[in-house]
């Protein structure tokens, strides 16, 4: 059948120059939308998470001179929630949407951990939702790289993001995640001499007043921005609908039509769509820097982890918990530092004195705010002979101060959500029930940080579950891992011939699962092995096979060096007692020792004796009817004869009768 196959973009560049030109313009585009709400989010993490960064600069220069601590009080209140995600880690689950996809699903599950595991994400993950929690948007990546230096096998990778406002996509977007977004810039900062020395050749502009427009966006004074351009081209194909179920591109099945008729494999529908080839090159403010690559997957592999996001009259807006905070933790560092300020100044009241008196003492007299002299030294004034310097009366407490200091620190409570309860202090509450009760209520009321990270993960997933078919493409032998860690190995794609059909079948084909992706959030898995742990304690107490099978339980779920060894001998033991099914890598169970003589010979004795027993029984059995029969006829003879040797009968009322026998 013949293959339609055509290309359409209209807006697709002609040249290098061209393609640059036009990235230029929409990274210009992009910046300048979303400028503000990113300069407001980086400082709200500054403001958070690094030091001295809490006093704006209006109450700074209105201080002047005079201390400005920081109280760092919203910090704590994040953690609180970033904790709570790092001791219920959200994890990626997937569900089969047909039956017999049960075993991909299994393999899909395995190799998505297993990606994550050789990925560190739990990095990326983390990082990410930090940066969400504090300032509104935080981001991770997932990459194609190689397995290892020795082969070509590759495999995806989640790496983290550090900067996530670098990231910007197409201002036109709406998805949540950007899958609608047309292009996107993962942009960086490096040294102008690493620049140099990674592209020799390239041009570089110099930095100076002459910059404008979308140059000032990429050249700075000891500094170059590069970036990795995305961008989607649509492109129109041809699909079939194969007798398999299968559904293939015509430009990869057209070539071996043929030999998929001589096996019966016919086409049966086809349909012209058009779908959007992602690609992908890194560029400067000037020219491209690497080649044009196409990527696999179907969507941007950004993706981005929202803390609060919305969308007001058409305008997006996004923050963490530190917008609503800020306010607050501002008053209390204003608060505290003058209340400090003013405590510090009690003990060393202002003096009375005449000129005279500290004439030519002046620096002695202003080192008396600090030093702690034992003579106070002054001129007498011949004008005041009995006066001499005194001290003014000391300033009562600011109680003023203190008070608007514990209003802040309520204030923070409530725009954050966080209470006491949350953060481990005693409350009012004395009851664990009430105590969990109040905890809850800051879970609840921060609980949107933690359904945008799910979704995250969720859309990770459907990333991945894309990617995976297209990577792993070939016949090789991949690790899945268990929920446990525990390691397996499948062969997959491998072609083979089914026996009832002849047929060349593929085993374990990872383009044919169909999966729902879902996360789902709760204790991680060492949490939930010390819980067993504890409750296997607790039931190893019990008398008879109860016990026995909680103390190998108890044994499997200690992380203590050396344990291995003495599980499997556990195993073993149990195994050999029946109270444990054996496994498929359990070794047999040993063979029995032999007998002892003296018990088999006392056996043997006591089954010859039950041997006798039963032949005597068997014996009796058989007898006894032939004796019980003759017994009778003896007893009857007997009865006859003496009944035939009586006189007749006569009843007293006159009658005679003969007794017959």
């Amino acid at each position: 059948m013949a293959r339609k196959d055509d290309t359409r973009n209209t807006t697709r560049p002609t040249s290098d120059r061209d393609l640059v030109h036009d990235a230029l313009d929409k990274f210009e585009e992009a910046e300048q939308r979303h400028s503000e709400l990113r300069r407001k989010a980086i400082s709200d993490y500054r403001f958070a998470m690094i030091p001295g960064h809490q006093w704006d600069e209006h109450l700074t220069k209105k201080r002047r001179n005079r201390p400005c601590y920081e109280f760092n009080r919203i910090r704590q209140m994040i953690r609180r929630v970033t904790g709570e995600q790092l001791q219920n880690r959200p994890q990626i689950k997937l569900r089969p949407v047909e039956d017999t996809d049960r075993t991909l699903a299994e393999i899909y599950q395995g190799l998505i951990r297993n990606i994550e595991a050789i990925s560190h994400a739990k990095i990326a993950y983390d990082y990410g939702f930090t940066w969400a929690v504090t300032a509104g948007r935080g981001a991770w990546e997932i990459k194609i790289e190689y397995e290892n230096e020795s082969g070509f096998d590759k495999c995806p990778k989640i790496a983290p993001i550090i900067d996530p406002f670098a990231v910007v996509f197409d201002p036109a977007s709406r998805d949540f995640f950007r899958r609608d977004a047309r292009y996107a810039f993962h942009s960086t900062l490096i040294p102008r001499e690493k620049f140099k020395e990674l592209y020799p050749g390239r041009e570089v502009v110099d930095f100076g007043p002459a910059l404008s427009g979308a140059d000032s966006y990429w050249w700075y004074q000891d500094e170059v921005r590069i970036a990795r351009y995305w961008w989607k081209e649509p492109k129109r194909k041809t699909i079939y609908l194969l007798s398999t179920g299968a559904v293939v591109d015509a430009v990869e099945f057209d070539p071996v039509a043929r030999e998929a008729a001589r096996q019966g494999i016919t086409i049966m529908q086809v349909r012209d769509v058009t779908v959007d080839v992602v690609k992908c090159c890194l560029i400067s403010g000037r020219e491209r820097l690497s080649e044009i690559v196409e990527w696999p997957g179907k969507h941007f592999p950004i993706v981005i982890n929202w803390g609060e996001y919305h969308i007001v009259d058409g305008k997006e807006y996004f923050c963490g918990m530190t917008r609503y905070g800020r306010d607050a933790q501002m008053i209390h560092n204003f608060e505290l530092s003058t209340l400090v300020e003013v405590v510090a100044k009690m003990p060393n009241s202002p003096l009375t004195a005449t000129p005279k008196m500290i004439e030519g003492l002046q620096s002695y007299y202003e080192r008396l705010g600090y030093d702690d002299p034992p003579v106070l030294l002054y001129n007498p004034d011949p004008a005041a002979p009995q006066a001499r310097p005194t001290r003014e009366p000391a300033a009562q407490f600011p109680a003023a101060f203190a008070n608007l200091s514990a209003l802040s620190i309520d204030e923070l409570k409530a725009t954050t959500g966080i209470y006491d309860a949350s953060l481990g202090a005693r409350s009012n509450e004395t009851s664990g029930r009430a105590i969990i009760a109040r905890q809850r209520e800051g879970d609840t009321s921060n609980y949107v940080f933690i359904d945008n990270h799910m979704k995250a993960l969720v859309y990770t997933g459907e990333l991945l579950v894309d990617l995976i078919p297209k990577v792993y493409d070939s016949t090789r032998t991949i690790r899945v891992l268990g929920e446990d860690g525990a390691e397996k190995f499948y062969q997959v794609n491998v072609p083979v011939i089914d026996d009832e059909t002849g047929r060349e079948v593929i085993l374990n084909d990872l383009s044919r699962g169909k999966f729902d992706v879902t996360v789902t959030a709760g204790k991680s898995f060492e949490t939930q092995r010390l819980e067993v742990a504890e409750a296997a304690e607790a039931l190893a107490t019990s008398p008879g096979p109860i016990g026995e099978l909680a103390k190998y339980l108890l044994i499997r779920n200690l992380d203590v060096p050396g344990m291995d060894e003495f599980e499997t001998a556990v195993r073993r033991i149990l195994i050999s007692q029946g109270l444990l099914e054996p496994g498929e890598n359990d070794p047999p169970p040993p063979e029995p020792p032999p007998p002892n003589p003296k018990d088999v010979a006392d056996a043997m004795l006591r089954a010859a004796q039950a041997d006798k027993t039963a032949a005597e029984a068997e014996r009796i059995r058989a007898t006894t009817p032939a004796d019980i029969e003759r017994t009778q006829a003896q007893t009857a003879e007997s009865i006859s004869r003496v009944v035939g040797g009586l006189p007749p009968f006569t009843s007293p009322m006159g009658e005679t009768s003969n007794i017959e026998p």
